[in-house]
């Protein structure tokens, strides 16, 4: 059963396959190991027909612990990508050529990626605003809030926002002290 993402449907390798065997052509699938230099894996399959003449191809490329599956069977992965390619393009893949499994790779890869520059970006604010970060966690621990909050309205509006992201996801500041950070701040504007 295909994979509804995004409002498109994409088929599982298995489901490729599955259908490819029960329309009894003579085609035959083959794949070959192109590179495995331990740290990327690359494969080809190719789909041939009874005389050995090539019908579709398909390429497929896995590094080597970028995912979990990767850490144990990055070949495997990587064969069945191309497997699933080949098969789409002898009219085996639905309506999208991509096969559910590498879409849902995709879009992981992608937030994995999107997190990573938000965490660089944050670093960078730290290392931009480190002075005045070592001043407000001062301030805050001796519970002269008003001090930290001054300090903390110096920092420039957009290193600010990186800043404050929240500890779960690698901030700077603790839950504990954005709080009295932002309490002070109601209490100050009032």
């Amino acid at each position: 059963m295909p994979v509804n993402i995004h409002g498109k449907q994409y088929m599982t390798v298995a489901e490729r396959v599955n259908d490819f065997c029960k329309a009894g052509t003579k085609n035959g699938i083959e794949t070959e190991l192109v590179t495995d230099d331990g740290s990327k894996v690359v494969m080809r399959a190719l789909i041939k027909d009874a005389n050995g003449m090539i019908q579709g191809s398909g390429y497929a490329e896995e590094v080597r612990g970028s995912t979990n599956i990767n850490k144990t069977s990055a070949l495997e992965n990587c064969e069945t990508s191309a497997i699933g390619r080949a098969l789409a393009s002898v009219g085996f893949g639905g309506t999208e050529y991509a096969t559910a499994n590498e879409v849902t790779d995709a879009i992981l890869q992608q937030k994995v990626m999107e997190a990573t520059e938000r965490l660089v970006a944050h670093n960078k604010a730290v290392v931009r605003n480190i002075d005045a970060i070592y001043a407000i966690k001062t301030h805050i621990a001796n519970d002269e809030l008003i001090e930290a909050l001054t300090v903390a309205s110096d920092i420039d509006q957009e290193d600010k926002a990186l800043l404050w992201m929240a500890p779960t996801k690698g901030g700077i500041f603790t839950t504990i002290e954005i709080a009295e950070l932002k309490k002070t701040n109601k209490l100050r504007v009032k």
